[in-house]
């Protein structure tokens, strides 16, 4: 099976080095707001609109005349923020059509300047693109050092394309390749219902405990109300503003990084097989001592991350230990957060990445995944008998069935786990039809 895969990854730049990445960040945020500016202007003036290719080769004859400095660069930084630039604008008009036939959109997006003083910024760079076990070879930018070696695969893939980006002072280039993976085995587990909440991050209906939510930006809120209230008294274009700017922005960093690790450990642990400590020590120990002995760091390090794939593979050994289906709500995150009391705590647990993350490694996993309809009152009905409380409020995190009729009568639920069994419902009804389907080609056969 072929996929297309990112590895992200921090660099370690010289000082010239951190120079020439800015000025190469700078060049793809003035292309950007020149071709935003031409697009303004054209469309004013002629009523149509100037695609990317045009405005290629309006810099680039700019690039012989005025903009020598362009030339210090690749060609594919303004390129590819032109095209960027064209896609934003494909997104609007897109997001304009969908709002005209009544679907509602929070913001449609209009392209904004960029500004300098919201950060760096990123640029994107195509071929040729080698990389090394310790270091990556860009196009005009030269042999720039990794700080995590052997992370990003050398052989058996082809590089598309690298980002460089920065944040927090620290500069990261994240590689895009297309590389062969062995075809997942479909799973054959038991059904899963995964409802997310504010408390705990998810909430899983096969009796494991509740992911619990690391809750990064109100850990880190003392600190950061500190750190900004510092910032704002700092005079404007002194030195001890920018040292306070950038310990606001490491803040920042340190809690999206505490965020983002948090829900792939979260959405791996629900994709992949579960495994006991000893189960997994047992594994690792028999995979280590297939592979080669490893003599240096290094190599340690290689052999450490070739066992922890085979781990995560999808094999017909661990197939009736991945969920089949896997089944979660379709929540309006958006709406949510207009309750100015919980907007917060929702915007803190990362809900949309979680989905994101869900969608792609379900299916690298051979696992179904599905989503239950927005009005499905998965935390107010009854698992057992279906019995709906109507009038549940969000204070209420206890769930007591009021049907007599019912063997849990008046016996006090978690709220989120009655919702994740629930889900499993649906998943259950999901799993059956693909039965049914398998068994009826099989028939036909």
């Amino acid at each position: 099976m072929k996929i297309t895969r990112g590895y992200k990854t921090e660099l370690d730049p010289t000082v010239k080095q951190q120079i020439l990445l800015s000025q190469c960040a700078g060049v793809a945020r003035y292309a950007y707001n020149y071709g935003l500016a031409r697009k303004k202007e054209v469309y004013a003036t002629t009523g149509k609109r100037i695609s990317a290719i045009d405005l290629q080769k309006e810099l680039t004859a700019h690039k012989h005349t005025d903009l020598p400095w362009l030339k210090k660069v690749s060609k594919w930084i303004y390129q590819n923020a032109l095209r960027d630039l064209d896609q934003a604008f494909d997104s609007f008009f897109r997001r304009l059509g969908e709002r005209k036939a009544g679907k509602k959109h929070q913001s449609l997006g209009f392209p904004t300047f960029k500004k300098k003083s919201e950060g760096i910024g990123s640029f994107r760079l195509d071929k040729p693109i080698y990389v090394f076990e310790d270091s990556i070879q860009l196009p005009k930018l030269g042999t720039i050092r990794l700080k995590e070696h052997s992370y990003i695969p050398t052989s058996e893939v082809k590089v598309l394309s690298a980002t460089i980006s920065e944040r927090a002072g620290r500069w990261y280039v994240a590689v895009l390749v297309e590389e062969h993976v062995p075809e997942p085995v479909s799973a054959l587990g038991a059904p899963l219902g995964v409802d997310l909440g504010i408390t705990s991050l998810a909430v899983c209906s096969d009796g494991r405990p509740p992911i619990k939510s690391p809750k990064a930006l109100n850990a880190s809120l003392k600190c950061l109300k500190r750190a900004q209230r510092h910032l704002s008294r700092c005079k404007k274009g002194s030195n001890n503003r920018e040292k306070a700017r950038h310990r606001v922005a490491k803040l920042h960093a340190r809690i999206a990084n505490i965020r983002e690790d948090a829900l792939h450990k979260a959405t791996s642990s629900i994709a992949h097989a579960p495994l006991t400590k000893e189960e997994r020590s047992t594994l690792q120990t028999s995979l280590t001592s297939l592979l080669p002995e490893a003599k240096t760091k290094p190599e340690q390090k290689k052999v450490k991350k070739q066992v922890k794939k085979v781990l995560h593979r999808a094999t017909e050994a661990n197939a009736p230990r991945r969920p089949q289906v896997i089944c979660l709500e379709d929540l309006n995150v958006e709406g949510m957060k207009h309750n100015r009391k919980l907007a917060r705590a929702i915007s803190d647990v990362g809900m949309g990445e979680f989905r994101r993350q869900m969608k792609y490694k379900s299916a690298w996993n051979g696992e179904h995944l599905i989503f239950a309809d927005r009005f499905f009152p998965s935390s107010k009905q009854c698992h057992a008998c279906g019995w709906k409380w109507e009038d549940m409020q969000l204070s209420d995190r206890i769930f007591l069935c009021q049907n007599p009729a019912c063997s849990l009568h008046q016996v006090p639920q978690d709220r989120d786990s009655n919702a994740s069994q629930n889900l499993e419902k649906l998943a259950k009804e999901e799993s059956s039809a693909l039965k049914n389907i398998v068994n009826g080609e099989l028939h036909r056969t």
